[in-house]
């Protein structure tokens, strides 16, 4: 089976580059000032000499202009002696047997070698903040399709460039379906929890929240999800997203309820408690209320979850008094 080198997580460990702003998930995007970025890996061995490497991988957003060259040698000369991202760019492709602006470049047919280094230009454009370098993958050695073909249709190079096409395809249904069982993992699913959230129904909720939390409710989420519906469901719910005891009190008769939050949280918790509200079954009333620790009516008294207002007789009116018009002097 091919060998894989890797571009690992973060990709200036992974060579050196210029040019580029070092994005929170590892890769590389293009700098505002207009200028291109460059980036050439360190070099790889594949320990025997006269290699025939197999394909190379480019995991590079959409619409983004790039070229990528490929170096394969059995003695990369003074590569290492040249200083600085943009003049080994230019050193790599002097000497490259690739060059290409394709995101899947096979790596034979034009001569081989047991070390192989790649060097990528991005040229700037619009929305940079869009176009981001992830990663890349190389495999060796040569992989060919024709090795399920009578030896009569072995070696032939068109053949096997034609069957290349095929291949790619084939295998990337296959790293798809390898990879399914890490998309539904809350854990794995690849710096991409908001997909996962999305197919539970919490896709307006992934957008406020970051994703340690977002892993947290996923982590959780089956569980919540059983219990929808519940008042202990928005209890355990306000205290995840927001990060505060709750506290619930209920009217089952009256099918009423207020959520209160003992503390005041921190910023942005407006946005979660209105999802809250706005996912409250039809025909249940429930609050949602921040006590700052205790909400003080006056000087004198104060409310809290312990409180309770008990239903009284009033001389006002036949029907009583709304409380909301109670003014306490």
């Amino acid at each position: 089976m091919p060998v894989q080198c890797l571009s690992n997580l973060y990709l200036w460990r992974c060579g050196t580059e210029t040019g580029f702003r070092r994005e929170k998930g590892g890769g590389l995007c293009p700098g505002e000032n207009g200028a291109p970025g460059y980036f050439v890996s360190r070099i790889y061995d594949s320990g025997q000499g006269g290699t025939e490497w197999n394909r190379l991988e480019l995991d590079i957003s959409a619409g983004v202009a790039f070229k990528v060259c490929v170096w394969l040698a059995d003695d990369m000369g003074e590569a290492d002696y040249v200083r600085g991202a943009e003049e080994l760019f230019e050193y790599v492709k002097s000497n490259a047997q690739y060059i290409s602006n394709y995101r899947e470049v096979l790596l034979y047919g034009r001569g081989g070698g047991r070390y192989a280094r790649l060097a990528v230009k991005i040229f700037p454009g619009e929305k940079t903040g869009e176009k981001v370098f992830r990663g890349y993958r190389m495999t060796f050695p040569k992989e060919s399709f024709t090795r399920y073909l009578p030896a009569i249709y072995q070696g032939n190079e068109q053949l096997e460039r034609f069957l290349a096409v095929q291949e790619s395809l084939y295998l990337e249904l296959e790293r798809d379906i390898d990879s399914f069982a890490g998309s539904m993992d809350y854990e794995l699913c690849d710096g991409k929890p908001e997909k996962l959230a999305d197919w539970m129904g919490w896709g307006e909720l992934a957008k406020t929240v970051d994703e340690d939390t977002l892993r947290r409710l996923l982590g959780t989420g089956i569980y919540l999800i059983s219990k929808k519906g519940t008042c202990s469901y928005y209890t355990e719910l306000a205290e995840l997203l927001i990060g505060k005891k709750a506290v619930l009190i209920e009217d089952p008769e009256l099918r009423r309820s207020a959520l209160l939050i003992r503390e005041r949280p921190e910023d942005g918790w407006e946005d979660k408690l209105k999802w809250l509200k706005r996912n409250v079954p039809i025909g249940v009333e429930m609050e949602f209320m921040v006590m700052h620790g205790t909400d003080r009516l006056d000087g004198q008294f104060f409310l809290d979850e312990t409180a309770y207002l008990s239903e009284t007789d009033s001389e006002i009116t036949d029907m009583g008094i709304n409380i909301d018009s109670i003014r306490l002097l």
